[in-house]
């Protein structure tokens, strides 16, 4: 398996997954067909409450064996974006999946085991890795109403509370769809009230157009396009840094190598203090000069404030 340099690797073609939460009736379901070239996975049996003009292909599916034929399609292949709507009935198809062919998973009197749960948990990723190696995914949950330890209010994501904590593991975006002021945001970054998940430069609360008749649905592709475009943005930036921090350190180790002699250290502090740094070279190369004079067996002496040979 080759081994690449940050530098190496463009990270701005990879896919996505992403997870969107919200109350039911919020428009979770329009938003995510406002991503490119999408194919909905309508467990829940939601394409219907989208308005006409923005639904989008979909496949209803009864049991994960259907699924995962569908998945191997020639359809399927030729689309962007798989949506999972709604991820918490996905979840029931995978328990139901697990209990029909692992005698483990089903715990005595009926039910689904913890071993079961652990089938589960491992198919879910194992899943969501191999859709993203074609696909973008965004997984849609409904949320819930409730209170923490404290009483305060919080929406938590509407699955068994075993998976809850799973489905964020694949995640590489997050965000939960909330109405204020009559006007719709998705909130990338987590508060006290409802968990999500933000990265490549999104975060924060993004007010979500309202759509009228004859307007286009494209919020979520846009969204992706910025985040590709951060994604590179960002990788130049640590490109030119990386050149910079290489070219620091070598100047530090040329500098630390000459160090031979009390007398010759304030100077090469000095020389090592104007290297213009980048990323980590003034610490790395501070623990490397700190080696050079312990080697050279200099210590600082503090009562005369200068460097000597450590006595014997």
């Amino acid at each position: 398996m080759p081994l690449y340099r940050p530098e190496e690797r463009d990270y701005s073609e990879d896919h996505f997954i992403t997870i969107i939460s919200g109350l039911p009736g919020v428009g979770k379901t329009t938003l995510a067909c406002s991503a490119s070239n999408v194919a909905i996975i309508d467990v829940d049996n939601g394409m219907k409450r989208v308005k006409p003009e923005h639904r989008k292909d979909a496949i209803v599916v009864n049991t994960y064996e259907e699924l995962l034929e569908d998945m191997r399609s020639k359809e399927i292949a030729e689309k962007e974006t798989i949506v999972i709507d709604t991820t918490g009935a996905f979840i029931e198809l995978l328990k139901n999946w697990a209990m029909r062919n692992n005698s483990t998973a089903v715990k005595k009197g009926g039910g689904i085991s913890i071993q079961g749960f652990g089938i589960v948990k491992s198919e879910f990723l194992r899943f969501s890795n191999e859709v993203k190696k074609t696909h973008n995914l965004i997984y849609i949950f409904h949320t819930s109403k409730g209170k923490d330890k404290e009483g305060n209010q919080i929406f938590e994501l509407m699955c068994e509370g075993a998976t809850r904590e799973i489905v964020w593991q694949p995640a590489d975006l997050g965000a939960y769809l909330y109405i204020s002021d009559n006007n719709r945001y998705l909130g990338f970054s987590p508060t006290q009230e409802y968990s999500a998940k933000s990265s490549y430069g999104i975060k924060g609360s993004i007010k979500v157009p309202e759509l009228k008749d004859g307007d286009e649905n494209d919020f979520l592709n846009i969204l992706f396009e910025t985040a590709k475009k951060n994604i590179k943005e960002e990788a130049q930036t640590f490109k030119l840094l990386k050149t910079e921090y290489d070219s620091a350190i070598k100047a530090g180790k040329e500098i630390i190598s000459r160090i031979t002699k009390p007398d010759e250290i304030t100077q090469a502090m000095k020389d090592i203090k104007d290297i213009k740094h980048s990323l980590t070279s003034e610490k790395e190369l501070k623990s490397l000069f700190k080696e050079k004079i312990k080697q050279e067996g200099i210590v600082w002496n503090g009562a005369k404030k200068v460097y000597e040979y450590e006595k014997e």
